[in-house]
């Protein structure tokens, strides 16, 4: 594949600290390599995510066969599209993109935006009469970079860059989230550090800015393109201006405002060839670049790119009483079943990716606490949680909050199954506990009626308690109908509905805690 461009010299410069090299990939993340069954037996390259597929350029596979019988002429790459799935790993089929648009043009790479919906697209720029009847493999095809939207359906072109001329290329365009910032190559005379650099455009009020060179913190004499723009801080681009020899290979800097980090190589990429047009899926997990290295089916192969993220979780645990409002200090705890105490107010643990750990207090005359604590799906760094736990004594009584039945009734209603469950979570914490689930009544029936039908609530609730795992031994149901009202409202008192309600409650009591 011819990727030379035309690109020359002078630059507009930006502050780069090169003694600061950009670590992200040697550091944070680990790369791993997989063939796909994108490639033909020609040169497949430019991958680029668009909403849910993989968009790269190819030869149809009528071009591959003039191009294997030595025919050469009115050839021109395509667009094609594969299915991915929510990570971005291809599925199967394929189909060409833009046809009209791109007829009798060079075709890739793309770029997308989704919060604008536009589609930057690399076609070659034939306005030129000098190229126009060139064979491509023999001339420096000059590039362009047309907008594209989808219309019900269709992709349609809705306008170019300004920055497009005959006279050179504008090519290779990777657009940010946002949508308001556009990376891109060129060789522009009189901008350039030489060969292909990289530039970029700020869009204000829909209008593009002036083109920037980054500046030889990232262009060199030679041949930088296929810019990526990465979590909107890390560029990723291909050069032949930093190693040995002329083949591409992968690099990347940080990017914070008007500053770059150094240069620095993402070698678990580069091999002896050429190697560029590295791009990752917006969920972080799998990337496509290309490269015409050894083993290879073509010229130039698309390879997938396991991405696993290196790192470390540290969780850190205070205990607090819920009381007082103040932490514990040297509080007892339970992790991953092994009994470990605070140093002061604080517990510190590294933790293992993607796996879930039940902490707990262990602390006796308290009511304990637990809860998970996962790493699963969540980034590395440290994790902050507490514990809640009060202090209490034998014969200690807790009203529990929205216990309902229906009139008459004593099932277990499902509101009610969520308040049950926190005294189950109760006893769960503090398996030393022996409790009475006590059910009260209003004055209004008979006494006998009252007690007899606060007993079945009881009876029911702690059924519902043992059910999840609770022993029998350790919870007993009471029904204490209208005998221990907590208001004035006893037979024949008028009272409103609201001070009827304080006295239809459900309580637990602490009868044993050693």
């Amino acid at each position: 594949m011819k990727r030379v461009l035309l690109f020359i010299i002078a630059f507009v410069p930006m502050m780069a600290f090169a003694q600061q090299k950009c670590v992200y990939f040697e550091k944070k993340v680990k790369l791993e390599t997989e063939k796909t069954e994108l490639n033909t037996s020609q040169s497949d390259f430019g991958p680029a995510f668009v909403q849910n597929e993989l968009w790269y350029s190819a030869f149809t596979a009528e071009e591959i066969e003039k191009l294997n019988s030595g025919t050469d002429k009115e050839i021109f790459y395509n667009l094609y599209a594969t299915p991915t799935d929510s990570k971005g790993n291809v599925k199967d089929g394929k189909a060409v993109q833009l046809a009209e648009a791109s007829e009798n043009y060079h075709a890739g790479p793309v770029s997308y935006c989704q919060a604008t919906g536009e589609l930057f697209v690399t076609l070659s720029n034939f306005e030129n009469p000098d190229v126009r009847n060139k064979v491509y493999q023999k001339a420096d095809i000059r590039l362009k970079i047309i907008i594209a939207k989808e219309v019900n359906g269709q992709w349609q072109k809705t306008g170019e860059l300004p920055f497009n001329n005959p006279k050179y290329s504008v090519g290779h365009p990777s657009i940010t989230v946002s949508g308001d910032t556009l990376y891109f190559v060129s060789d522009i005379p009189g901008k350039g550090l030489g060969g292909t650099d990289i530039y970029m455009s700020v869009r204000t009020n829909g209008v593009w800015g002036e083109m920037q060179n980054l500046g030889d913190a990232v262009n060199t004499e030679k041949n930088e393109m296929f810019p990526f723009i990465y979590k909107g801080k890390l560029l990723i681009f291909a050069s032949n201006g930093r190693g040995s020899g002329d083949d591409l290979d992968i690099y990347n800097v940080g990017l914070f405002g008007e500053n770059i980090t150094g240069v620095a190589e993402i070698k678990e990429l580069n091999s002896d060839g050429d190697d560029f047009g590295f791009v990752i899926h917006p969920e972080e997990e799998v990337g496509y670049f290309c490269s015409n290295k050894n083993g290879g089916l073509g010229s130039d192969d698309i390879y997938k790119v396991l991405i696993e993220k290196q790192g470390k979780y540290e969780l850190e645990l205070v205990v607090m009483n819920k009381k007082t409002m103040e932490p514990v200090r040297d509080a007892k705890i339970t992790f991953g079943g092994a009994l470990k105490a605070l140093a002061g107010l604080l517990f510190k643990q590294e933790l293992e990716k993607d796996k879930s750990y039940t902490v707990a207090t262990n602390i006796d005359g308290f009511m304990n606490d637990s809860k998970t604590i996962s790493t699963v799906g969540k980034p590395f760094g440290v994790i902050r949680d507490t514990l809640w736990v009060e202090k209490v004594e034998v014969g200690q009584k807790f009203v529990m909050e929205n216990i309902y039945y229906d009139f008459d009734k004593w099932d277990i209603l499902p509101e009610s199954e969520v308040e049950l469950d926190k005294l189950v979570k109760v006893m769960n914490d503090n398996p030393d506990w022996k409790v009475e689930l006590g059910s009260h009544t209003d004055s209004r029936g008979s006494d006998a009626y009252n007690k007899k039908l606060s007993q079945k609530r009881s009876d029911s609730a702690v059924g519902y308690i043992i059910s999840k795992g609770i022993g029998a031994d350790r919870i007993t149901a009471m029904g204490y109908g209208e005998t221990q009202l907590v208001n004035k409202c006893d037979d024949g008192v008028p009272c409103s509905k609201e001070e009827h309600r304080k006295n239809r409650r459900t309580e637990f009591k602490i009868l044993e805690m050693n």
